[in-house]
């Protein structure tokens, strides 16, 4: 079971890619309301997961429970990544394939 092999990373925790991978499958952003285009959302998720050093990534809160257990389930994290230029997104990764930064 998913479960039991995702491992817990506490919300506020600094993450990055342990190896760079191409973008899963499972990997989706959230909707920002047209903050970012969706070129630059692409560019930001393929960067975090290539490993770039440039994008740092940070474990997000999420206030549902009910979301929150729907997601461990999966092995899943919210993630909300960012760039030097000040571009952010809140994507979903897979909690395997992050660690601590």
């Amino acid at each position: 079971m998913a479960m039991q092999t995702a491992k817990f990373i506490s919300a506020g925790t600094r993450v990055k890619v342990t190896k760079p991978i191409s973008v899963p499958q499972a990997s989706t952003w959230d909707n920002d309301g047209g903050r970012c285009s969706t070129p630059v959302k692409k560019r930001l998720q393929q960067l975090f997961f290539k490993g770039d050093k440039r994008i740092s990534g940070e474990v997000v809160y999420i206030g549902s429970e009910d979301v929150r257990t729907r997601l461990r389930a999966k092995g899943l994290l919210k993630v909300m990544i960012r760039d030097a230029a000040g571009s952010m997104i809140t994507i979903t990764a897979p909690a395997e394939s992050l660690t601590t930064a």
